[in-house]
C-alpha cells in the first residue's frame, strides 16, 4: 500500500549506523548515535520539523555508515541542510558544501513511479573516532501525522540520547501515543503547548524467530492532529471518523469504462450464486492484472481509479482492491475496503491511537452470515484464502458512517498443515532409493506458489535442491504441481538416490529417523524476546522403509505421545514383512508466551527432538 510512516528516523537515515560517546565502551560498536533530536512545530495548515543528529564513527567498519540519505517528496519539502565533522578533540574540522549534496529518485523495485526523492551526502575524516553532525528541516502543508518518531536508525546500533519536542497552538488539539520512553513533560504558554519526550536505546535488540516485530520494543512517539486535511478533511477523533475520511478519499473512484461493464455482465450472465460470481470476478482480476506500486502525491493513501486499472491492467494493493470492489458493484454486490498492517508477524493495532497504522488493503465481501476475504494483489491465492501475511489481526473496515475495527480471521491447524510421505528402498550396500511427496499448505503453499510463478526453471531447480532435507543425494527428477486454483495446496514430488543412508555397525546396520520439520528456537540462554507464534504449525510425516533382503528390525519401537499447552507430538511405528512404517505429527499452537515461559516451551521442543534421536538397528535374519 506504500502507507508512509512519515519521516520515521530509521527510514529517513536507513544507511547510517552509530557509535558510543563513551570511549571506554565505544570499540564495541562501529558507530553510535550520540544525539538524535527532533522539534516539530504545528500551525494552522502547516507543519515543520527540524532534525539534528550527531554520529560518532569509531573505526573503518563505520565508514560505510557516513552516508546520509534524507527522503523528501513534492508535498514534504526538505531544506536548510547543514553538516560538519568534529574531530576527537571536539574541534570542527570540515563543513558540508552545497555541491556535495546530490538528488536522486527513491523509486523502489516494485514501483512503476513514486513521487519520492532523496537528498544525500557523505562526510569522512581520516582519524578515529570522529563525529558527523547534521541538521535539516522538513515542511508540509497537508498531513495526517505530526510525527512518527523512533530515534533509531539501525537496531544494531545504540542511541545514547534522544529528544522529541512538539509545539502546537492550544487551538489545535493533538492525539498522542508513546511507548518505551524514558520521560515526558508538558509545558504551556498563553497560546502554545510544548510536549517533550526523552528516550534512549542503550541495549541492542536482535530479531528472533517467532517474536513480535522489533518496533514493539523500541522507543516510539506518534502524534497526530484531531482534525486534519489530506486530500479531503479528516478526523482522528475515533476510528469511525478516520474511516469516513478514507471513505471520502474513495468516492468517485469506482467508475468502470463501458466496455468493461459489458464484459463483466457477459462473464456473470445467468449466474445467481453470489460466491460463484465473486469467484469469477476474482479469477478475472488475477488473470488480467498485475501488482505494481504507483505512488504520486497522496498516492500513498488514495487508490488510483478503477478505470485506470481497467485500462492499464496494473495497480498497487489499493488500486487493485478498489478495482475489485468496482467490479463487484457493477454486478450488484456490496463489498468493503479494508486496511490492515500486513507482515509475517502481526503488528498489534494501537486502538487508542487513531491514525495510519496500516500498510495494505484487501476486500471483504459479505455473504450471508459469512465474509469472503479477497487478496487482490495475489495471482495465486484461492478465493477467500487468508494467508499468513494478513491473518489474525485487527483491521479497519471502511464503510461510510459505519467504519469499524474488525479482526481478520485466524488460520486454523488444517490451513497450515504440511505433510511429507517418504519411501526409502534400502539396499545392502548402505545406499537407498527414495521417493518423496510433499503436500504443502499455509506458509509453504505461499512460498512454493511464488516459486512456481516468479522463478525460472533453473532458479526453481536450485531452490528445490536446497529444500530437500538430505546431504548426500542425487536428485533424479522433481515435479511441482498445484491443485485446482481454488485449493490452497500445492504438491512437490521428487525421486532421488541417497548415499550411505544405512550406517554399518559390526555386522549390522542402523538408520536414524528422518527428523521432523521443527522451527529453530535459540537456547534458553540466548533468547531475549517473548515468543509469539502467529498461526498454528502442523507438520506430519509418514516414513516407509523397505529393508534390505535378509535383514530385520531389532530396535525398540515403542510409541511416543506428548501433549502440553504448547502443542502435541505423536510418534508411532508399524513393522511387518520387511517394511517399517513411521508416522509422526507435530503441532505447535498459535499463542504468545512470556520470556519467563520460554524454558518450558523450549523444553517441549527439545523433548520432541530427543524422541526422534533413536537409532533403528537392522540385523541379519540368519
Amino acid at each position: 500500500m506504500n502507507v508512509r510512516l512519515y519521516l520515521k528516523p530509521y527510514v529517513l537515515l536507513f544507511f547510517l549506523l552509530f557509535i558510543s560517546s563513551n570511549r571506554a565502551n565505544s570499540q564495541a560498536f562501529d558507530a553510535e548515535v550520540i544525539k538524535y533530536n527532533r522539534t516539530c512545530r504545528v500551525e494552522t495548515g502547516r507543519m515543520s520539523q527540524i532534525d539534528t543528529v550527531t554520529i560518532q564513527i569509531n573505526n573503518r567498519n563505520g565508514e560505510e555508515y557516513t552516508h546520509v540519505a534524507i527522503p523528501y517528496s513534492k508535498d514534504y519539502k526538505v531544506s536548510d541542510i547543514d553538516a560538519w565533522i568534529i574531530d576527537r578533540n571536539g574541534s570542527k574540522v570540515r563543513s558540508l558544501k552545497s555541491n556535495e549534496i546530490t538528488d536522486r529518485s527513491a523509486i523502489s523495485d516494485i514501483s512503476l513511479y513514486e513521487d519520492d526523492f532523496v537528498k544525500e551526502f557523505q562526510l569522512r575524516h581520516s582519524t578515529y573516532p570522529y563525529r558527523i553532525a547534521y541538521t535539516y528541516k522538513t515542511s508540509c502543508k497537508s498531513f495526517i501525522q505530526v510525527t512518527n518518531w523512533t530515534p533509531i536508525i539501525n537496531t544494531m546500533v545504540p542511541t545514547r540520547s534522544a529528544r522529541l519536542r512538539v509545539i502546537a497552538p492550544k487551538t489545535i488539539p493533538l492525539r498522542k501515543y508513546a511507548a518505551n520512553i524514558a520521560s515526558c513533560r508538558v509545558d504551556s504558554t498563553k497560546q502554545e503547548i510544548v510536549y517533550e519526550w526523552s528516550a534512549a536505546y542503550p541495549k541492542i535488540l536482535k530479531e528472533e524467530a517467532f517474536a513480535k516485530p522489533l518496533d514493539a520494543f523500541l522507543p516510539c512517539v506518534m502524534v497526530a492532529p484531531i482534525q486534519f486535511y489530506y486530500g479531503v478533511e479528516g478526523s482522528t477523533r475515533n476510528w469511525a471518523s478516520y474511516g469516513d475520511w478514507q471513505s471520502n478519499l474513495l468516492k468517485g473512484l469506482d467508475v468502470l469504462p463501458e466496455d468493461e461493464r459489458v464484459n463483466l455482465a457477459h462473464l456473470t450472465q445467468g449466474i445467481t450464486d453470489r460466491r460463484e460470481i465473486v469467484r469469477i470476478l476474482y479469477h478475472y482480476l488475477q488473470d488480467n492484472t498485475r501488482y505494481i506500486n504507483v505512488s504520486i502525491g497522496i498516492g500513498g493513501m488514495k487508490p488510483y481509479p478503477a478505470s485506470y486499472v481497467a485500462q492499464n491492467k496494473y495497480g498497487d494493493c489499493k488500486a487493485l482492491s478498489n478495482y475489485m470492489r468496482a467490479m463487484l458493484k457493477c454486478v450488484g454486490i456490496d463489498s468493503y475496503y479494508v486496511l490492515v498492517m500486513a507482515g509475517d508477524q502481526p503488528h498489534e493495532l494501537i486502538k487508542d491511537y487513531v491514525g495510519p497504522q496500516f500498510n495494505h488493503a484487501i476486500v471483504a465481501v459479505p455473504n450471508g452470515q459469512d465474509t469472503i476475504w479477497v487478496e487482490a494483489t495475489s495471482k495465486v491465492n484461492p478465493l477467500g484464502y487468508i494467508g499468513t501475511f494478513t491473518q489474525n489481526r485487527e483491521a479497519l473496515l471502511v464503510c461510510e458512517s459505519n467504519s469499524r475495527i474488525v479482526r481478520v480471521p485466524a488460520m486454523k491447524i488444517g490451513d497450515n498443515a504440511t505433510s511429507r510421505r517418504m519411501k526409502f528402498d534400502l539396499q545392502a550396500d548402505g545406499n537407498a532409493r527414495a521417493t518423496i511427496s510433499y503436500s504443502l499448505r499455509g506458509r509453504d503453499f505461499e512460498l512454493f506458489s511464488s516459486l512456481d510463478t516468479e522463478l525460472n526453471a533453473n532458479e526453481q531447480d536450485r531452490f528445490i535442491r536446497e529444500y530437500i532435507p538430505f546431504s548426500n543425494y542425487e536428485l533424479e527428477q522433481w515435479k511441482l504441481q498445484k491443485m485446482h486454483r481454488d485449493t490452497a495446496r500445492i504438491e512437490l514430488q521428487a525421486s532421488l538416490s541417497i548415499s550411505k543412508m544405512l550406517k554399518p555397525i559390526a555386522n549390522d546396520f542402523y538408520i536414524g529417523l528422518q527428523p521432523s520439520r521443527i522451527p529453530y528456537f535459540a537456547p534458553i540462554s540466548k533468547r531475549c524476546l517473548p515468543v509469539e507464534i502467529p498461526y498454528p504449525i502442523c507438520n506430519a510425516d509418514t516414513l516407509v522403509y523397505t529393508l534390505p533382503q535378509g535383514y530385520r528390525v531389532t530396535s525398540n519401537l515403542d510409541a511416543v505421545s506428548m501433549k502440553s499447552r504448547f502443542g502435541s507430538y505423536e510418534l508411532t511405528f508399524k513393522y511387518a514383512n520387511g517394511v517399517l512404517m513411521v508416522a509422526k505429527r507435530l503441532v505447535l499452537h498459535s499463542a504468545a508466551y512470556r520470556l519467563e515461559e520460554y524454558p518450558d516451551f523450549y523444553g517441549f521442543i527439545q523433548a520432541v527432538k530427543e524422541a526422534e534421536k533413536r537409532a533403528i538397528v537392522l540385523k541379519p535374519t540368519a
